[in-house]
């Protein structure tokens, strides 16, 4: 019921799809990662600093090459209670399906503004894989 749930055709291989979506954080901010730095905290754990939105820690949880990732934000240091995000591709005839769900989402204002941000989000991808 807490779940956010999209998916998007993109007219690109799965891994040029896979290219962006292996990137924590890729969906952080308004689309334009230009002004964004990212680094490296431990072996599964990225800092990504949007100039706009702020310092986000995420862990990658699983991935499976051109098929499925999935990622954890860290809020605050409390690892159990932040939500997962997990992307799906499936492709046919040179046509990718990303899906994403977001989980455990623990604030109604969040799920509505993740539910908007979600849809530019995947607009994005299909954007940049089909350049």
């Amino acid at each position: 019921m807490d779940d956010i749930e999209r998916e998007i055709v993109i007219n690109a291989p799965a891994e040029r799809v896979w290219g962006l979506v292996s990137q924590a954080g890729w969906w952080i901010g308004d689309g334009d990662r230009s002004r964004q730095t990212r680094s490296r905290e431990s072996d599964d754990v990225d800092v990504v600093v949007d100039p706009r939105y702020g310092t986000f820690r995420i862990r990658t949880e699983k991935a499976e090459p051109h098929s499925y990732v999935s990622y954890r934000w860290l809020d605050d240091g409390d690892e159990r209670a932040t939500t997962l995000v997990e992307f799906w591709l499936s492709e046919a005839d040179g046509a990718t399906t990303l899906k994403v769900v977001e989980s455990g989402l623990r604030a109604a204002e969040h799920r509505e503004g993740n539910i908007k941000g979600w849809r530019m989000q995947l607009d994005v991808a299909k954007a940049e894989c089909e350049r």
